[in-house]
């Protein structure tokens, strides 16, 4: 690679890095002297936790107080209340509350659920909403998200799918890196990109946009500049599935969120059971040989169920869908009569799932 174009690519990762590693790790309220974020405690054990810590920055003499907790499946609100009569902005300190949904809420955090918490204050003046996070209460049912584009689509929760909006993601360990791709709001394309690591089956990935970039071909020139984008906060529900929140501050009205719901699908417009044609291998965790498999065209295929036959091993691949998702929830592989395993992780090239005597079990695709 020559020099020059090396020095531009080095000064390029350099101004996005910078922006992520300096991106705060608590989200903004619509008044400048509050920050809130999150903390759980007890999610270690096995006991259900129901407290929620709060920490911030208030105006001396106007630390808020907690007024209301709300709780409705895995959507918890905090609002909080703040005196704005002998408010002193130019000397702010530290707040902490501690919220106890059990009494506070009538329900306790229940382990192995994602949680999206909401505070709400009127520090403003008027009731806005101040910080949203995810919080994953078992940080040890990790989900591996598979690299390639993701595609917004239709559900129940975000209506419509969203014909300008997708993702190219990489994952390597634990670690992903994004791009969003999207519009502005003058109807320009614009994207951001950010890299965080996955906990649990959550990330918060803080984005950076970069501008006034050199064309395309253009054979010297200056660094792009980097500014501070959302925040988009991810919740994967399978390998190839998730929910997404963009979060970004809006000044003087409060933090906005949109909600997205993304998937990872194949270009090719074949079927749905066509996707997992090919060679896969299946690998256990206890002392099993991995086998391999031939899977091709669909013996059966419904609307929310197929059915794959390897003829060669006697042995199928049954997978359905329990949701509004194209996307299989739900897989079993079949020896004759005996079921090998059932996985509850499914993705385009890999399948993650338990043995019927428990032992972790994969199927990786091989080849196409």
């Amino acid at each position: 690679m020559p020099l020059n174009h090396t020095r531009k690519l080095a000064a390029l990762v350099a101004a996005g890095s910078a922006f992520v590693a300096s991106a705060p790790s608590i989200a903004a309220a619509a008044d400048a002297s509050l920050r809130v974020r999150f903390e759980t405690a007890g999610l270690s054990s096995r006991q259900p936790s129901s407290s929620i810590a709060i920490y911030g920055r208030a105006p001396a003499n106007c630390t808020p107080k907690i007024e209301r907790v709300d709780a409705e499946g895995v959507d918890l609100s905090v609002e909080l209340h703040a005196s704005r009569s002998g408010c002193d902005k130019a000397h702010p300190s530290p707040f902490a509350l501690r919220v106890d949904t059990t009494n506070m809420a009538g329900t306790p955090l229940l382990r192995g659920q994602v949680y999206r918490l909401r505070v709400y204050s009127d520090a403003d003046g008027t009731r806005s909403l101040a910080a949203f996070q995810l919080v994953d209460t078992d940080l040890s049912a990790s989900i591996e998200p598979e690299s390639g584009f993701w595609w917004s689509q239709a559900s129940a929760e975000t209506g419509p799918a969203s014909s300008s909006t997708g993702i190219s993601l990489e994952s390597q360990g634990d670690q992903i890196a994004i791009s969003l791709y999207g519009f502005a709001e003058s109807g320009s394309a614009t994207w951001y990109f950010g890299s965080a690591h996955v906990r649990g089956r959550t990330a918060v990935v803080p984005l950076v946009e970069l501008a006034n970039g050199d064309p395309l071909f253009s054979p010297t020139g200056s660094p792009p500049t980097a500014q501070s984008g959302p925040r988009l906060e991810i919740e994967f529900l399978a390998p190839t599935r998730a929910r997404a929140w963009l979060v970004r501050q809006q000044d003087g009205v409060g933090t906005e969120v949109r909600m997205l719901s993304l998937s990872r699908m194949r270009f090719s417009p074949s079927e749905t059971s066509a996707s997992w044609n090919g060679r896969w291998v299946l690998v256990a965790d206890d002392e099993t040989a991995p086998r391999q498999f031939e899977f091709s065209t669909a013996a059966r295929q419904d609307a929310d169920a197929f059915h794959l036959v390897d003829g060669s091993a006697n042995a199928s691949l049954d997978c359905r869908s329990n949701s509004a998702s194209t996307l299989p929830d739900l897989c079993t592989l079949s020896d004759g009569a005996d079921v090998l395993a059932d996985f509850d992780r499914v993705g385009l090239d890999r399948l993650v799932g338990r043995q019927a005597n428990g032992a972790a079990v994969r199927l990786i695709r091989v080849s196409p």
